[in-house]
Protein backbone atom coordinates (compact mmCIF):
# COMPACT_ATOMS: atom_id res chain seq x y z
CA UNK A 1 0.00 0.00 0.00
CA UNK A 2 1.63 3.37 -1.16
CA UNK A 3 2.39 5.96 2.03
CA UNK A 4 -0.69 8.13 0.69
CA UNK A 5 -3.31 5.66 0.83
CA UNK A 6 -2.02 4.75 4.21
CA UNK A 7 -2.13 8.22 4.94
CA UNK A 8 -6.12 8.74 3.30
CA UNK A 9 -7.36 5.84 5.03
CA UNK A 10 -5.99 6.73 8.58
CA UNK A 11 -6.93 10.39 9.20
CA UNK A 12 -5.65 10.46 12.66
CA UNK A 13 -2.15 9.24 11.66
CA UNK A 14 -2.21 11.61 8.79
CA UNK A 15 -2.63 14.33 11.04
CA UNK A 16 0.15 13.47 13.22
CA UNK A 17 2.55 13.11 10.07
CA UNK A 18 1.48 16.18 8.95
CA UNK A 19 2.15 17.87 12.34
CA UNK A 20 5.60 16.30 12.55
CA UNK A 21 6.94 16.84 8.85
CA UNK A 22 5.63 20.53 8.95
CA UNK A 23 7.30 21.14 11.86
CA UNK A 24 10.35 19.79 11.10
CA UNK A 25 10.28 21.84 8.00
CA UNK A 26 9.58 24.93 9.43
CA UNK A 27 12.08 24.65 12.62
CA UNK A 28 14.82 23.63 9.34
CA UNK A 29 14.14 26.77 7.51
CA UNK A 30 14.24 28.63 10.23
CA UNK A 31 17.72 27.23 11.65
CA UNK A 32 19.03 27.68 7.86
CA UNK A 33 18.09 31.48 7.90
CA UNK A 34 19.55 31.53 11.40
CA UNK A 35 22.71 30.87 9.92
CA UNK A 36 22.77 33.82 8.32
CA UNK A 37 21.18 36.02 10.67
CA UNK A 38 21.73 34.44 14.03
CA UNK A 39 20.50 37.90 15.46
CA UNK A 40 16.92 37.26 14.11
CA UNK A 41 14.37 35.42 16.04
CA UNK A 42 11.24 33.35 15.61
CA UNK A 43 9.26 35.95 18.05
CA UNK A 44 10.43 39.21 16.30
CA UNK A 45 11.22 38.50 12.77
CA UNK A 46 11.09 34.92 11.64
CA UNK A 47 7.25 33.87 12.72
CA UNK A 48 5.43 35.00 9.99
CA UNK A 49 7.84 32.51 7.78
CA UNK A 50 7.36 29.74 10.15
CA UNK A 51 3.60 30.01 9.97
CA UNK A 52 3.97 29.73 6.15
CA UNK A 53 6.14 27.11 5.84
CA UNK A 54 3.40 24.97 8.26
CA UNK A 55 0.67 25.94 5.91
CA UNK A 56 2.39 25.06 2.72
CA UNK A 57 3.44 21.51 4.01
CA UNK A 58 0.05 20.98 5.60
CA UNK A 59 -1.80 22.07 2.22
CA UNK A 60 0.78 20.55 -0.10
CA UNK A 61 0.65 17.06 2.11
CA UNK A 62 -3.31 17.01 2.10
CA UNK A 63 -3.17 17.05 -2.25
CA UNK A 64 -0.65 14.48 -2.09
CA UNK A 65 -2.48 12.33 -0.24
CA UNK A 66 -5.49 13.30 -2.62
CA UNK A 67 -7.54 14.03 0.37
CA UNK A 68 -8.50 17.78 -0.73
CA UNK A 69 -12.13 17.01 -1.15
CA UNK A 70 -12.56 14.85 1.92
CA UNK A 71 -10.98 17.49 4.15
CA UNK A 72 -13.32 20.14 3.11
CA UNK A 73 -11.12 21.74 0.67
CA UNK A 74 -13.95 22.03 -1.86
CA UNK A 75 -17.01 25.12 -2.43
CA UNK A 76 -19.43 25.60 -0.19
CA UNK A 77 -22.87 23.81 -0.93
CA UNK A 78 -24.09 26.91 -1.72
CA UNK A 79 -23.92 30.73 -1.63
CA UNK A 80 -25.67 31.53 1.23
CA UNK A 81 -23.32 29.76 3.50
CA UNK A 82 -20.95 32.64 2.85
CA UNK A 83 -23.79 34.96 4.12
CA UNK A 84 -24.41 32.82 7.07
CA UNK A 85 -21.17 33.74 8.26
CA UNK A 86 -21.49 37.25 8.03
CA UNK A 87 -22.56 37.03 12.15
CA UNK A 88 -19.22 36.26 12.92
CA UNK A 89 -17.45 39.48 11.88
CA UNK A 90 -18.72 41.14 15.21
CA UNK A 91 -15.74 39.28 16.26
CA UNK A 92 -13.22 41.36 14.28
CA UNK A 93 -15.42 44.54 14.91
CA UNK A 94 -15.32 43.97 18.81
CA UNK A 95 -11.45 43.86 18.63
CA UNK A 96 -11.54 47.35 16.49
CA UNK A 97 -14.17 48.66 18.32
CA UNK A 98 -11.93 47.94 21.76
CA UNK A 99 -8.12 48.01 20.58
CA UNK A 100 -8.52 49.98 16.99
CA UNK A 101 -5.98 49.34 14.58
CA UNK A 102 -2.82 50.88 13.47
CA UNK A 103 -0.34 50.78 10.85
CA UNK A 104 3.19 49.71 11.06
CA UNK A 105 4.92 50.66 8.35
CA UNK A 106 5.16 48.62 4.90
CA UNK A 107 7.19 45.64 5.52
CA UNK A 108 5.21 45.10 8.96
CA UNK A 109 2.01 45.29 7.74
CA UNK A 110 3.45 42.97 4.89
CA UNK A 111 4.69 40.34 7.42
CA UNK A 112 1.23 40.66 9.78
CA UNK A 113 -0.94 39.60 6.42
CA UNK A 114 1.13 36.61 6.16
CA UNK A 115 1.25 35.50 9.31
CA UNK A 116 -2.17 35.90 9.23
CA UNK A 117 -2.82 33.59 6.39
CA UNK A 118 -0.71 31.18 7.41
CA UNK A 119 -1.95 30.69 10.73
CA UNK A 120 -5.20 30.75 9.03
CA UNK A 121 -4.73 27.69 6.75
CA UNK A 122 -2.49 25.58 8.73
CA UNK A 123 -5.08 25.74 11.76
CA UNK A 124 -8.18 25.12 9.83
CA UNK A 125 -6.90 22.76 7.45
CA UNK A 126 -5.45 20.35 10.96
CA UNK A 127 -8.05 21.01 12.99
CA UNK A 128 -11.40 21.58 11.03
CA UNK A 129 -9.99 19.21 8.37
CA UNK A 130 -8.14 16.39 8.81
CA UNK A 131 -8.87 15.86 12.42
CA UNK A 132 -12.32 16.72 11.82
CA UNK A 133 -12.49 14.16 9.27
CA UNK A 134 -11.21 11.32 11.77
CA UNK A 135 -13.72 12.25 14.33
CA UNK A 136 -16.71 11.68 12.37
CA UNK A 137 -16.40 8.17 12.43
CA UNK A 138 -17.64 8.99 15.64
CA UNK A 139 -20.53 11.47 14.91
CA UNK A 140 -20.71 14.94 14.06
CA UNK A 141 -21.06 16.06 17.48
CA UNK A 142 -18.24 14.55 18.63
CA UNK A 143 -16.41 15.91 14.92
CA UNK A 144 -17.45 19.24 16.48
CA UNK A 145 -16.54 19.02 20.35
CA UNK A 146 -13.11 17.06 20.30
CA UNK A 147 -11.24 18.52 17.98
CA UNK A 148 -12.45 21.98 19.11
CA UNK A 149 -10.96 20.98 22.83
CA UNK A 150 -7.80 20.20 21.26
CA UNK A 151 -7.82 23.70 19.66
CA UNK A 152 -7.98 24.99 23.07
CA UNK A 153 -5.04 22.69 24.73
CA UNK A 154 -2.88 24.18 21.71
CA UNK A 155 -3.44 27.68 21.97
CA UNK A 156 -2.85 27.59 25.87
CA UNK A 157 0.84 26.30 25.40
CA UNK A 158 1.42 29.93 24.72
CA UNK A 159 1.71 30.53 28.58
CA UNK A 160 4.99 28.36 27.86
CA UNK A 161 6.15 30.81 25.20
CA UNK A 162 5.88 34.21 26.54
CA UNK A 163 2.49 34.87 26.31
CA UNK A 164 0.18 37.19 29.19
CA UNK A 165 -0.84 33.98 31.85
CA UNK A 166 -4.32 35.49 32.13
CA UNK A 167 -4.75 36.40 28.32
CA UNK A 168 -3.67 32.96 27.75
CA UNK A 169 -6.42 31.30 29.58
CA UNK A 170 -9.27 33.41 28.27
CA UNK A 171 -7.79 32.48 24.96
CA UNK A 172 -8.38 29.11 25.88
CA UNK A 173 -11.78 29.66 26.75
CA UNK A 174 -12.62 31.18 23.90
CA UNK A 175 -10.78 29.36 21.03
CA UNK A 176 -12.95 26.39 22.21
CA UNK A 177 -15.93 28.03 21.95
CA UNK A 178 -14.60 29.74 18.31
CA UNK A 179 -13.58 25.64 17.27
CA UNK A 180 -17.19 24.68 17.94
CA UNK A 181 -18.53 27.60 15.90
CA UNK A 182 -16.17 27.04 13.19
CA UNK A 183 -16.65 23.09 12.83
CA UNK A 184 -20.18 23.63 13.21
CA UNK A 185 -19.81 25.63 10.10
CA UNK A 186 -17.51 23.70 8.71
CA UNK A 187 -19.61 20.58 8.60
CA UNK A 188 -23.06 22.44 7.58
CA UNK A 189 -21.28 24.37 4.39
CA UNK A 190 -19.18 20.88 3.62
CA UNK A 191 -16.37 23.39 2.90
CA UNK A 192 -13.04 25.18 4.67
CA UNK A 193 -13.13 28.27 2.53
CA UNK A 194 -15.00 30.04 4.07
CA UNK A 195 -13.71 29.65 7.70
CA UNK A 196 -10.55 30.23 6.53
CA UNK A 197 -11.27 33.41 5.22
CA UNK A 198 -12.97 34.26 8.25
CA UNK A 199 -9.85 32.86 10.21
CA UNK A 200 -7.58 35.63 7.65
CA UNK A 201 -10.07 37.93 8.90
CA UNK A 202 -10.18 37.99 12.34
CA UNK A 203 -6.65 37.14 13.19
CA UNK A 204 -5.65 39.74 10.47
CA UNK A 205 -7.51 42.52 12.55
CA UNK A 206 -5.68 41.14 16.25
CA UNK A 207 -2.54 41.25 14.60
CA UNK A 208 -2.99 44.71 13.05
CA UNK A 209 -4.64 45.69 15.99
CA UNK A 210 -1.72 44.81 18.39
CA UNK A 211 1.19 44.69 16.00
CA UNK A 212 2.01 41.01 17.96
CA UNK A 213 1.05 37.88 15.73
CA UNK A 214 0.37 34.13 17.86
CA UNK A 215 1.57 34.91 21.35
CA UNK A 216 0.48 38.50 23.22
CA UNK A 217 2.83 39.48 26.38
CA UNK A 218 1.07 42.69 26.77
CA UNK A 219 -2.08 42.58 29.37
CA UNK A 220 -5.56 43.14 28.49
CA UNK A 221 -8.53 44.74 30.78
CA UNK A 222 -10.23 41.43 32.47
CA UNK A 223 -13.81 43.00 30.85
CA UNK A 224 -12.47 42.84 27.57
CA UNK A 225 -11.62 39.42 27.95
CA UNK A 226 -14.95 38.00 28.83
CA UNK A 227 -17.09 39.93 26.69
CA UNK A 228 -14.64 38.90 23.74
CA UNK A 229 -15.01 35.25 25.41
CA UNK A 230 -18.67 35.55 26.41
CA UNK A 231 -19.30 36.91 22.23
CA UNK A 232 -17.32 32.83 21.07
CA UNK A 233 -19.66 31.36 22.89
CA UNK A 234 -22.56 33.25 21.24
CA UNK A 235 -21.15 32.75 18.13
CA UNK A 236 -20.71 28.90 18.82
CA UNK A 237 -24.25 28.57 19.74
CA UNK A 238 -25.43 30.08 16.76
CA UNK A 239 -23.28 27.87 14.54
CA UNK A 240 -24.34 24.76 16.54
CA UNK A 241 -28.14 26.03 15.76
CA UNK A 242 -27.37 26.45 12.11
CA UNK A 243 -25.96 22.51 11.70
CA UNK A 244 -28.55 21.30 13.97
CA UNK A 245 -31.46 22.28 11.53
CA UNK A 246 -29.58 21.71 8.62
CA UNK A 247 -28.23 18.00 9.40
CA UNK A 248 -32.28 17.12 11.09
CA UNK A 249 -33.59 18.45 7.56
CA UNK A 250 -30.62 16.47 5.48
CA UNK A 251 -31.93 13.30 8.02
CA UNK A 252 -35.89 14.35 7.04
CA UNK A 253 -34.95 14.58 3.47
CA UNK A 254 -34.98 10.74 2.17
CA UNK A 255 -38.55 10.11 4.04
CA UNK A 256 -39.96 13.65 2.13
CA UNK A 257 -38.63 11.97 -1.40
CA UNK A 258 -40.29 8.71 -0.48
Amino acid sequence: MKIQTFLKNHPFLFAFFALIVSRIAGIGTIQLIQVLRPDWSIQNELGWLLMTVYAGVVVSLVYWTDTADLVGLRKPASRKEWLLMLPMLVLPLFILTMNGVSTWGPTQNLVLCIAAIGVAVNEEVLFRGILLRGFMRWGSWVAIFVPSALFAVSHATNIFQGADVTFALYETLWTFASGIMLAAMRLRNKSLYPVIVFHIILDGVEYFSTGEYGVHSGSFPISWLIAFALLNVVLAVYAVTLFYKSNKHSEQSPALQA
